[in-house]
C-alpha cells in the first residue's frame, strides 16, 4: 500500500537480507522499532491486539511493500508482523535508511507516502471495529479490492473470520445473502465482487 511496484527493489543493496521461515515474527505490537522491512518474496501477516483482547488481522503484505515504517522513529510498532510463508525480506536499520536518503533524496517522499497510507488504513480499520459484522466484512473486502486492483479476492472463511473476529457461521450467512443479492460470487476459496457500489453502501451506512 502506498508503494510504487518494484520501487524498493532498486534499493535493496542498502538493506540486510533476511530469509525467514513460516511463523517467524518480525516484530510485536508495542516493541520499540529501530528500522523497517521490505518484502522481496513471500507473505507477511499484519495484526493488532484490540482492547477487547481479540487479535485483529489488518493486512496480508505482498512482495513489493514496506513493513513497519514507524520503526525509523524509534517509537513503538503499531501492529505485529508474522511471516505466513517462507519469505525473503530486506531490513533497513535507521542508519541504512539515512544513507539511502542521502544518496537518493526522492526516497524520503516515497517512504512518507507509504507510512501515511498505513496510518490511514489503521485509523479506518479501528473505526469499523464496533460496526456490525456485515459492515466489517464489506470494509475488508473493499480494502483488498482497492489494494489489489482486482474484484477477485482469494480468501477462505477462516481468513475472513480472523479479519473481523466473527465465527465462520456468521461469515457464511453474510456471504450467502450477498450471493442472493448479486453482490458477490464465491468459488474455490475465492470471492468475486460483482457489485462494488453495493459493497461500498454497506460500509457507508456505519462510517
Amino acid at each position: 500500500m502506498g508503494n510504487k511496484p518494484g520501487l524498493w527493489e532498486n534499493y535493496i543493496e542498502y538493506g540486510q537480507m533476511r530469509r525467514l521461515p513460516k511463523n517467524a515474527t518480525l516484530f510485536r505490537q508495542g516493541e520499540q522499532g529501530n528500522g523497517f522491512y521490505y518484502l522481496h518474496e513471500g507473505e507477511v501477516k499484519i495484526s493488532m491486539l484490540r482492547e477487547d483482547g481479540h487479535v485483529q488481522v489488518i493486512d496480508y503484505v505482498s512482495p513489493g511493500e514496506l513493513i513497519g515504517e514507524q520503526g525509523v522513529t524509534q517509537g513503538a510498532y503499531f501492529t505485529s508482523a508474522d511471516v505466513t510463508k517462507e519469505s525473503i525480506l530486506y531490513y533497513f536499520s535507521i542508519s541504512h535508511f539515512r544513507k539511502l536518503c542521502s544518496d537518493y533524496p526522492e526516497t524520503i517522499q516515497e517512504f512518507s507516502y507509504s507510512l501515511i497510507s498505513k496510518i490511514r488504513m489503521l485509523v479506518k480499520t479501528k473505526s469499523i471495529f464496533d460496526a456490525p459484522a456485515e459492515a466489517q466484512l464489506a470494509f475488508h473486502l473493499h480494502f483488498l479490492y482497492k489494494k489489489t486492483g482486482s474484484p477477485t479476492i482469494t480468501l477462505d472463511q477462516i481468513s475472513i473470520s480472523n479479519y473481523i473476529g466473527k465465527s465462520r457461521v456468521t461469515i457464511w450467512k453474510i456471504l450467502k445473502e450477498w450471493r442472493k443479492g448479486g453482490i458477490i460470487e464465491t468459488y474455490d476459496r475465492t470471492i468475486y465482487i460483482k457489485n462494488v457500489k453495493q459493497l461500498e453502501q454497506k460500509i457507508n451506512q456505519f462510517l
